[in-house]
Formats: structure tokens, sequence, C-alpha cells
């Protein structure tokens, strides 16, 4: 009996110890570091200073410091030219460095012959206002860019033409050229050699890969591809894998070579061109960096958990390989990331911030040494003058105008849900990206066999270079709710020592930990926060980091000294003359670095010589904190009067409205935005008898920026059009459930309330 006692208290005791017991997660330095080469590549470029910017196989370089550029794509096409100037700053806010832009061909020569570059077609003002900011462009010229435009952006009255688009015909060349000419005298004078901002330049997209279907098709007819004949049953629908080389592979190399001949004789010289790379897309060998894609909720394919949450080494293989250029002879720049996604009639997927954060946290963690995404900015596709309706792809089943995306910044200026999380990445990429960009991807053992699927092991990669590095963590799937919290211990086997990291990630969080950090000449060996910025104070180095709600933060210095500060406001501490903030995680969501200092607002930012103005939609008052100030970290608040809205709203029956709003002239109004809170299928919005909004039910509220609508709603008001869900709509699955009717009276069409809302600017200096 003793024994039997003896035996199961031992039993006990061991499961207790093996369930307190944290798992060993390792990773080993590689023996040999990675071999980075240039001489291959024919890029690179001075401006009239001298700086000078440089491709090697790894990483670009900016004036020989190396940089990690977060690249937004905004379409100023897609967006009113009076508000240019605004979203520009709100990019700079977010942390975008470079803005990518489509010249979509059929905005700029609806009729033939007839270019026109006028109001939001105004090409050259768009990238003079990204000069006054210092905001770098890439421009997308096409002919072809796709973009859910009509057509892909190809014109009308190309299809009616006896020629090959996409091709080498003589006669398709011919008419390019001419655009390219057209597009060249916009840009000219506007290049960094000329001191201008224009970096690079994409031709073609996604080149015997992808392409659009032709507007002009029947209902039951076969889509007709924007793709030269030989490619036409090879083109996909959107972005994905291809694992063979197209037919004519050979005619599309050459395709890419002459079109980027073609733009250099219209005088486009940039330090490098780009090209669409993935799915075995035709590249221009050592001449172009290919850029890569991933979309965790694309619209063409039916949901599933992706495998773009899984860490790899982009660097030896892209995703949606395979690829028809070897990775590893350039830098891994993926300018096409979905942090946010188009809504198509069919399927109307809905994107998380957390989705958004991992996806990119992942990326980094596998070798991405420049991140870009598509849309960063959304936007509203302009109607052809000669009224065939609307330029989106209608035969994909996109809204008729609206192009939101879902994007971190949205159709109307406001911020999109991942804005702050994708912000925490750029500010952290803006300060330690020059010691993340020469370090390569250490994977563990056994990753490539880790699975969407797998939620009990940690998800987990390091960059690392001379024993110093970041440690990449995901514990985010695409499509699963059923993840959860998860510790262990991250053991880094280096070439000169062993470091073990406590880790404690929470369900959906995703989190950077450095080790071995040299912080102005004291070494950290490891935190259990993540870095977010680096300001001056007085002089003196001050770190900011971050810690995820549940994560105790760690500081292990050489030597042994350990610091675990609660996190917030009055977490400062000091060693050896460096400082260390550690925030929450709202505080660091809240925070951007303008004009050198740490702002921390619940605001959308504008930065400005002297300060910023803060932008709150609905809300008089606002909280910030500045530092270094007078003040510290003490909290300020500034308020600004009231403005009560005056509208009036008339309903017709159930699916119709009229909305008429009077004109207010209050200086603290930034903008008004009409608020529609209803339950439908399509909703739609017209002026003057004419359609300029749409929206797809995705159980939301509808909210409508008025400025570009100020004039004619002087006279005339917005009228709206709704409608009815169905119990057999194809796309109910992919709506939140709470947002989903009670059919048993059959379709449903309900505008529920309308409201106007002023978005109050607040005026605050340094």
């Amino acid at each position: 009996m003793m024994k039997t006692r003896f035996f199961m208290t031992m039993a006990l005791l061991s499961m207790v110890l093996m369930a307190n017991a944290q798992r060993v997660y390792e990773l080993t330095a590689p023996d040999q570091p990675k071999v980075i080469k240039s001489d291959h590549l024919r890029m690179g470029g001075a401006n009239p200073q001298g700086e000078r910017i440089d491709v090697n196989s790894f990483y670009i370089s900016i004036g020989g410091k190396p940089v990690i550029p977060v690249m937004g794509e905004f379409h100023y096409s897609r967006y009113p030219a009076e508000q240019w100037e605004e979203e520009i700053l709100k990019m700079k806010a977010g942390g975008v460095t470079v803005v990518p832009t489509y010249v979509f061909w059929s905005l700029h020569e609806e009729v033939e012959g007839q270019f026109r570059w006028d109001g939001q077609r105004n090409l050259r003002g768009f990238i003079e206002l990204c000069k006054k900011h210092d905001m770098p462009v890439i421009v997308r010229i096409g002919p072809f860019c796709h973009g859910e435009i009509r057509s892909g952006g190809l014109p009308d009255w190309l299809f009616a033409k006896p020629l090959e688009v996409r091709s080498n015909d003589p006669e398709y060349l011919k008419i390019v050229k001419r655009l390219y000419t057209e597009i060249g005298k916009q840009l000219k004078g506007l290049y960094y050699k000329d001191g201008g901002p224009i970096i690079g330049c994409q031709v073609e997209n996604e080149m015997q890969h992808s392409a659009a279907p032709w507007a002009i098709c029947y209902p039951g007819e076969p889509k007709d591809h924007t793709a030269a004949s030989y490619n036409a049953g090879e083109a996909m629908i959107g972005v994905g894998n291809q694992a063979h080389k197209a037919t004519g592979a050979e005619m599309g190399t050459l395709h890419m070579q002459l079109l980027k001949q073609m733009a250099q004789e219209a005088g486009i010289d940039v330090p490098f061109f780009t090209a669409t790379g993935w799915g075995n897309a035709a590249v221009i060998e050592g001449e172009a960096i290919p850029v890569t894609a991933a979309y965790t909720y694309p619209f063409w394919a039916k949901p599933h958990m992706s495998k773009f949450l899984m860490f790899k080494d982009l660097t030896k293989e892209a995703d949606y390989a395979p690829t028809r250029y070897n990775p590893s002879d350039y830098p891994s720049f993926c300018a096409e990331m979905g942090a946010g996604i188009q809504m198509i009639y069919s399927a109307r997927p809905i994107v998380t911030a957390e989705a958004a954060e991992g996806l990119m946290v992942r990326t980094l963690g596998s070798g991405s040494n420049g991140i870009g995404y598509y849309m960063y900015h959304g936007g509203s596709t302009p109607k052809q003058i000669g009224g065939v309706g609307s330029f989106n792809d209608e035969p994909m089943g996109m809204p008729k105008i609206s192009y939101d995306f879902q994007a971190p910044i949205g159709e109307f200026g406001l911020e999109g849900k991942m804005y702050r999380n994708l912000r925490l990445l750029h500010s952290f990429l803006a300060d330690f990206g020059d010691k993340l960009a020469p370090m390569e991807t250490v994977l563990p053992e056994g990753w490539e066999k880790m699975t969407p699927q797998n939620r009990d092991d940690l998800r987990y990669a390091a960059r690392m270079k001379d024993d110093s590095g970041f440690l990449f963590l995901v514990n985010f799937q695409d499509h699963d709710t059923l993840r959860h919290n998860q510790t262990g211990v991250v053991r880094l086997n280096l070439k000169k020592e062993t470091i073990s990291i406590p880790v404690t990630l929470p369900k959906d969080v995703s989190m950077i930990l450095p080790f071995n950090l040299d912080m102005d000449g004291q070494l950290l060996k490891y935190a259990t926060a993540q870095p977010l910025m680096k300001i001056s104070d007085k002089g003196a180095p001050h770190y900011f980091f971050f810690a995820p709600e549940g994560v105790k933060p760690e500081y292990v210095f050489a030597g042994g000294k350990t610091f675990r500060p609660v996190p917030g406001l009055k977490s400062t501490f000091t060693y050896k003359g460096i400082k260390v903030t550690t925030l929450t995680r709202q505080q660091a969501l809240n925070a951007l670095k303008v004009n050198g200092r740490l702002l921390i607002a619940d605001a959308t930012v504008l930065p400005r010589e002297d300060g910023a103005d803060l932008l709150c939609l609905g809300r008089n008052t606002v909280s910030y904190v500045v530092y270094p100030s007078k003040l510290s970290f003490k909290e300020q608040t500034a308020s600004v009067e009231y403005v009560a809205p005056q509208f009036e709203v008339k309903k017709a029956g159930p699916r119709r409205m009229s909305v008429s709003v009077a004109q207010q002239d209050a200086s603290q109004v930034q903008e008004y935005f009409l608020r529609i809170n209803y339950v439908g299928d399509v909703a739609m919005a017209f002026m003057k008898g004419q359609l300029v909004q749409d929206e797809f039910y995705h159980g939301e509220p509808w909210t409508i920026g008025l400025k570009r609508y100020y004039n004619d709603l002087k006279t005339d008001p917005l009228t709206f059009y709704f409608r009815p869900l169905r119990a057999d709509a194809p796309f109910l699955h992919d709506l939140p459930k709470q947002t989903v009717p009670d059919f048993k009276n059959g379709s449903v069409v309900e505008i529920k309330d309308v409201e106007v809302i002023p978005e109050y600017k607040f005026n605050i200096k340094f």
C-alpha cells in the first residue's frame, strides 16, 4: 500500500513538473554568413548632391546606409486632387516612405490621341506634392496595370484595333511608345537624378501571369482576357501559383525588355525598375527588382488558411513560387501585400488588423527587405466622360466606383482598422531597419513541416548577423478562431554563446524581440518587449519599446543587469547613459515620431514643421502626449467648439432616400462625413442624377466623405438607392453572424439611421 501511494505521489509530482516546465524551441546560427553580391545587377543612381541609391542581392542602400523601404500604393487618379496633400501627410504619419502609383492609360487617353492630365489625372501635380513632402515615388506606367480597373487600364478603343495587346506586335508597341512619350513629358525634371522624388518605375504588370477580363462581354460568355492570344488561355484572374512557364515565355521576357528600353527612350531614367515576379511572371533579368505579393483573404479564391503566416526564407523561395528568376539574386521586395482586399459582389472577405500585422511580421522575419501594400490608400474610380458608366472591372464583380480595398487608409481618407497596427512595424523599421536589412533569416529545424492548422507549436524565426538580431513570433492564422496563448523558451545557439529568451505570446498576437542589440554602446542581451522607436532626449538616446497585455517585459543587459518595468508612461529607467521606456500596446498604437519627438494621440495626425494637426471624427476634445516637452509625459488636452451639423433626410419607401446638408463654415472642422447604418445588398449614391459612389454591404455602416461634394450640396441633395439582401446571397458566410438578418419575411432592406459627423481639427505646436 505504501509503495502504491509513493508511486502515485511521484507520478502526480512528475505531471505537475511537466505542466510547469516550459517548452524549449531552438535556433542555430548558420556556419557561414550570407553571401551578398551586386556586380550582376545593372541598377543604381545618384542625385545632384551625390547621394546614391544602390541595389545588391539582399537590400538597397541610400547614401551607403541599408534601408528597408515601406511602400504604400495610392492611386492619385482615384482621389480628389484638392485632397492629395492631406492624404500624403497621413501616409507619411503612418510610416510610409515610398508611394507607388499606377498611371492608368484608360483614364488619360479615353479618346484615342487626346491625352488628359487635368484635375485628379494631374500626374505631375501629384508627384510635385510628393516632392514637397519628401516622399519618394515609384511610377507604374503600364501599359497594362490591372488594378481592378476596366480592362486593366487598357482603353476601350484599343480592343477595336487589329493587334495583339501585351505582345511584341509592332502596331501595339507603336501605340505604347506614344503613351510612354506622353508620360515622360509629365515626369520631366522630377527624377531622383534631378533632385526629384521618382526613384523607381514599373513597366507592365504580371506579364504572362495574370490578366483582366475585357470589359465588353455578355452574360454566360467565357471571359475574354487582356492577354496576347498565345497566352489567353493561361492568364489567371488574380494572383496565385503557376507551375509552368507561359507559352512563348521568351517573347514575354523580350516584351519586358522592350518596354523598359522604350521607357528610357521617353526619358524615364530612374535608379531602379521593378517587375511583378510572382507565379512565373516575366521579369527583366538583372535590370529590375522582381517584386512579390501575398494575400491572406483573396477574393478570387475560396476561403482557406493561407501559408502566408508561416515563416520561410523568401530569399530562397518567393511566395507564389515557382518564379522565373532566382530569388537569391535580388532583394526580397514584397511590394503587393494584402493588408486589405477589395470586395466583389459574390465574395466579401473581411481582413482583420491582426491578420495584416501578422502577415508583415512573418514576411519581415522571412527575409523581406522591402515591404509594400496594395492598397495602402483606397479611392474611388472616376467615371469615363464618354458615358460607359464606370471604370471598375465589372466582369470581375467589382463595385462600379468604390475601391476602398479595406486599406489602412480608406476610400475617404479615414484610418482603416490596421493603420496603427502596421505603424508599429514601420516605426521599428525607421529606426532599426538599417540594422535589420543586412541580417539573414534563420529558421528552426523542421520549419517546412509546419502547417497552418498547427496551433500547438510556436511559429518563430530570427534575422541575425554577427550574433545580433531580432526574433520574430506569430500567433495568428487567417481563417482560424481557435488559437490559444503560447509560452516557451527560445534558445539561440549563436557562434560565441547561447541565449535563452522566455516567450509569452498571447492569442492572435505577433511580436519582434531583440537580442544582442547595441543600444548606443550598451549591449541589450535580450528583451521581451518590442522595439518601437528611438529619439534624442536632451542629447541622450531614449529608446521606446512596448509590450502587449499579458506579456511581462524584461530587459537583460550584458553583465546581467536586469529591469522588469510595468508598461506605461512611468516605466522609464536609465542605464549607463541611455533611457528606456516601455509603453503599453495601446499607447504604442497611438504613438508616432513627429519632428524628432514622440507624439501619443488617439487621433489621425497630419505632421507640420512646428507641430501637427490632429483629426478626430465626432470628438471635439482630444488628449495627447508630446515628449520631450516641459510637461514631460503629462497628458495634455485640447478642445474646440462643438458643431451640430444641419441636414435633412427624406425617405421614399424602404429603398430610397435623399440627404441634404447645409453648408457650415467652421474652421475647427476638417470635413463632414455622412454615416448610414443600413442592412441591404448593394448601396448606391447619386448626385445630380449621376452615380457617384457605391458599396457592397459587409455589416458596417457606410461612411462617406462629403468634402468632394461641397459645391454640389449647395444646390442638390445626395440621393440613395439600396438593394435588398436575399437569403440565398452567395456571400452571407463572409459576413459577421450578428450582421446577417432574419429572412423569415423574405429579403431585407432597412435604413436604420443617418447622421452627419464633423471631423474636428486641432492644431498643436511643439
